[in-house]
C-alpha cells in the first residue's frame, strides 16, 4: 500500500464506521415503531397491556358511565334536584314540621339541594341540608320567611335515589359487578367481583332496580382482578 493509498484509508475508515453505526441506530427505531403499530400489547417492559383509549390524552378527563352494585357511600354538594322513592315508616323533617312517611310508596323531591346524603344498598342512612322547595307525597313545602328549607330524613328503605347535575365523588373503592362504558361505547368492561377504584369523578347519579349507575367523567380508573384495567388522565 502506497502512501496516498495508506491516507485515503485512514481518512474514509472512521467515516465509513460513523455511518454503519447511524444506519444501525436508525434501522433499530424503524423496526420498534413497526413492532408497537402491529402490536399494540406490546410494552418495553416484556409485559402485556391492554390498549384502553386513544382518546385519553394527559391532563384530559375521561367519559365513564357504569351500572354497578351498591355501594356504602357518603356524598355532598350542591345538587340541582334530588328524588327519592321508597317505602319507609320513618319520619321526615322539614324546617318545623315533621312529616310521617307510610309504608307504602313515598315520593321526595327536593329541589336545590345543599347537603349529604348517605346511603348503602338497603336504605338512605341520613340525608341533611337545605332546599328551596320540597315535595312530599306531592304536596309543595315552600319556605316562608327564608330562602331555603331545612330538610332531614334517616333510616328511609329506598327503592330509587336520583341526584342530578355535579355529583362529585373524590374516591370510591370497592368490590362490584356490572358493567363499565368509556368514552361513549368504545371500550366496554364486563367485571365480576372485581375491586374498582375511581376518583374524581363528576356527573350524575343514579339508583334503580338494586344498580348504582353513573353517567359523567372520570380522572382515574383501576380494577384490579381479571379485568385488570388501569385508565389515568
Amino acid at each position: 500500500m502506497n502512501e496516498q493509498q495508506r491516507a485515503f484509508h485512514l481518512t474514509t475508515g472512521p467515516r465509513r464506521h460513523t455511518k454503519l453505526i447511524i444506519f444501525l441506530v436508525f434501522l433499530g427505531i424503524l423496526v420498534l415503531l413497526v413492532v408497537t403499530s402491529f402490536y399494540s400489547d406490546f410494552s418495553l417492559t416484556g409485559s402485556l397491556t391492554k390498549k384502553i383509549v386513544d382518546e385519553v390524552k394527559p391532563n384530559s378527563t375521561i367519559k365513564f358511565s357504569a351500572d354497578l352494585t351498591i355501594p356504602n357511600l357518603k356524598i355532598n354538594g350542591n345538587f340541582q334536584n334530588v328524588e327519592l322513592k321508597g317505602n319507609s315508616d320513618s319520619f321526615m323533617y322539614v324546617d318545623s314540621g315533621k312529616f310521617q312517611l307510610n309504608s307504602k310508596n313515598n315520593y321526595i323531591i327536593l329541589e336545590n339541594y345543599t347537603g349529604d346524603i348517605s346511603f348503602n344498598s338497603e336504605e338512605i342512612l341520613i340525608l341533611n341540608g337545605k332546599a328551596s322547595k320540597v315535595f312530599v307525597n306531592g304536596i309543595p313545602i315552600e319556605p316562608k320567611t327564608k330562602s331555603t328549607l331545612k330538610t332531614e330524613i334517616e333510616n328511609f328503605d329506598y327503592g330509587s335515589l336520583i341526584v342530578e347535575n355535579e355529583v362529585v365523588i373524590d374516591k370510591i373503592k370497592y368490590i362490584s359487578s356490572g358493567n363499565i362504558v368509556l368514552n361513549g361505547g368504545k371500550n366496554v368492561f364486563n367485571i365480576e367481583n372485581e375491586e374498582i377504584s375511581f376518583e374524581d369523578f363528576m356527573g350524575d347519579l343514579r339508583i334503580e332496580n338494586e344498580k348504582f349507575s353513573l353517567n359523567g367523567y372520570v380522572k382515574n380508573l383501576d380494577i384490579k382482578g381479571e379485568s385488570g384495567i388501569s385508565v389515568f388522565s
